[in-house]
């Protein structure tokens, strides 16, 4: 690959076939911009787009840049070469969605609203978005929280001891298959608050599969690795924190990774005790009053708020396990 320099640095000149796709990924936003100007806007009756058209050209400006970028940035250019043809799918996924709504009304109010219906129920009320969005990343990493240090204290006793294995395999058998959903009545009874109650449904869904791959893993761990640290004189607790956790690393991250993907889901029935304001309570509300618009756009920031703690749960399983590859990708 050629290369000169630059103000910014060394310049590397994009490759044929990569600039190729670059080119089509911003032509076809561009033919998505032209498309919802050109095609006029029937239903609902007078309706004008406000957010769609701003949301394609801030896309479109956003690519450009990364594109220009890339010529200097090795790995700015492997995302946005990676990612394009997602991208075109996705621009004809939204022009398609917006040609059956607001350009011809195939698709009818307010079961499917438009793209742009969808972008607005975010942005005109901003403050309740965002209170919404604070309340439920604040219950979701309570209850993770809780749920890890329970979920360590569990699994550790579970793998280490044959006596805590004993006594605590039974209640894990027992409590953890059951849907943390099956559980909130008792939870709304037993607890002394509707809050503390939500952080108990989440933290259990946590809980049990970081218990149970924690304590598989630990059970794992070979016996040489435990007798020579012995026999150097280390405690109990060294042991553990320095033999046997850096062993089982892999098995504590699946069990986060699953823990974590399964509180999303009791997250939404969590908020459903009482509690009057999160990203579930918001669905639920817009359920009832037939706003479908705002329940598409909740899904979206869930899904957003998924994806961001999801990805920094794999940086720091990258970071932290630099020599397996066989461990889960995200």
């Amino acid at each position: 690959m050629m290369s000169t320099e630059s103000v910014f640095g060394k310049v590397n000149f994009i490759e044929a076939k990569d600039a190729l796709k670059l080119l089509a990924a911003l032509a076809a936003i561009a033919v998505a911009i032209g498309f919802d100007a050109l095609v006029p806007t029937v239903y609902p009756e007078g309706y004008v787009e406000r957010y769609y058209p701003i949301f394609l050209r801030i896309l479109f400006a956003a690519y450009l840049a990364l594109s220009v970028l890339s010529v200097w940035f090795p790995g700015i250019r492997r995302r946005v070469v990676r990612y394009w043809g997602l991208l075109i799918a996705l621009v004809a996924l939204l022009s398609l969605y917006t040609y059956q709504t607001t350009k011809t009304g195939n698709l009818l109010l307010p079961v499917m609203p438009s793209p742009d219906a969808i972008i607005a129920a975010v942005f005109e009320d901003g403050a309740k978005v965002w209170k919404n969005f604070s309340a439920s990343f604040t219950l979701l990493l309570e209850g993770v929280a809780c749920g890890f240090v329970a979920g360590m204290i569990y699994g550790t006793l579970m793998g280490y001891s044959r006596f805590f294995n004993y006594w605590l395999q039974p209640i894990i058998k027992v409590i953890g298959p059951v849907p943390s959903t099956a559980w909130m009545a008792i939870a709304m009874v037993l607890a002394p608050s509707s809050h503390i109650a939500s952080v108990f449904l989440v933290a259990l869904t946590t809980w049990f599969p970081l218990s149970v791959n924690l304590s598989g893993g630990i059970r794992g761990v070979r016996k040489v690795y435990i007798e020579r640290a012995q026999i150097m004189g280390a405690s109990p607790l060294h042991i553990i924190l320095h033999v046997i956790y850096p062993a089982v690393l892999p098995n504590i991250f699946t069990g986060l990774f699953m823990g974590l993907c399964f509180s999303m889901t009791s997250l939404v029935g969590a908020e459903t005790l009482g509690v009057q304001a999160g990203l579930g309570w918001v669905i639920n509300y817009a359920q009832g009053w037939n706003e479908f618009d705002l329940i598409f756009s909740t899904i979206i920031i869930f899904i957003l708020m998924a994806f961001v703690l999801l990805t920094i749960l794999f940086k720091c399983q990258k970071h932290l396990m630099k020599w397996s590859k066989g461990a889960i990708q995200w």
